[in-house]
């Protein structure tokens, strides 16, 4: 266990009442999220490995959070859970880990599930994130969820991408769709709500895909992941717009 990464975890916790206030239209959402934070932290915590299948038990644990908190279809679709044998859902987790795609709420469960643990395999893996330069996660291969911008040692204004699954990050060209890899700055559109500029959308026409960039020079606090969660009438818009989010976060927005 990482003390560094346990500290962000916290901090993740304790970023949640600001971002209520930044964007109170999403005060539902973050409040019953950082039920799953507070789940998370606890699995990084207690558990001794990285291998999701012998920490099967926390499933349970988190299918009790999502009856109690969650929205009617989650609570629905986690009670369908209970009766279905451990051998059964551990193959569903395994064709998600697969397949990277799944109905929106088994999708959050399993995500939720898997993120303390994946998180652990991350840091234990040898990679030059600084050199992968793709829009896949090196550690897991989903599909990166959100990027952020920060001045580092090496690279000033340099962007990242993010995982949600095991919370890997790693370089990428600022000014590259995450798609289809358009660098035409004439096909590259940056959006943002006035008032909350840390947060903007890339959007490039070629494609028609965006994905959110947080500007960590405007605000050192940010949680990328997080600020992707609350922004959610940036999602909204851009979906108005006609543009495809390159991937849903955790909620399937």
């Amino acid at each position: 266990m990482s003390l560094y990464t346990l500290r962000e975890r916290e901090y993740a916790i304790e970023r949640i009442p600001a971002l209520i206030k930044l964007y109170p239209e999403s005060e539902e959402m973050l409040s019953f999220y950082r039920h799953i934070l507070d789940f998370q932290l606890r699995v990084y915590k207690e558990s001794k490995t990285e291998d999701w299948k012998k920490g099967i038990r926390f499933f349970y644990k988190l299918l009790d959070l999502c009856v109690q908190y969650g929205s009617p279809q989650l609570r629905e679709s986690a009670e369908k859970f209970y009766p279905t044998r451990e051998e059964e859902f551990m193959g569903l987790i395994s064709e998600f880990m697969k397949e990277k795609e799944g109905q929106d709420e088994e999708r959050f469960i399993f995500i939720s599930f898997l993120e303390p643990f994946m998180s652990k395999k991350a840091e234990k893996e040898d990679l030059d994130h600084s050199n992968w330069l793709k829009s896949r996660c090196p550690v897991c291969g989903f599909k990166a969820v959100v990027s952020f911008l920060s001045d580092t040692e090496d690279l000033q204004g340099g962007r990242f991408l993010v995982c949600q699954v095991c919370k890997s990050q790693w370089v990428y060209n600022r000014a590259k769709c995450v798609k289809c890899g358009n660098t035409e700055d004439e096909e590259l559109h940056y959006f943002y709500d006035e008032g909350r500029r840390a947060v903007q959308l890339q959007a490039c026409d070629r494609c028609g895909t965006y994905i959110k960039v947080i500007d960590l020079r405007i605000d050192g606090l940010a949680v990328p992941i997080l600020e992707d969660i609350a922004s959610v009438s940036l999602d909204l818009w851009a979906r108005e717009m006609g543009y495809k989010k390159f991937e849903r976060n955790v909620f399937g927005l």
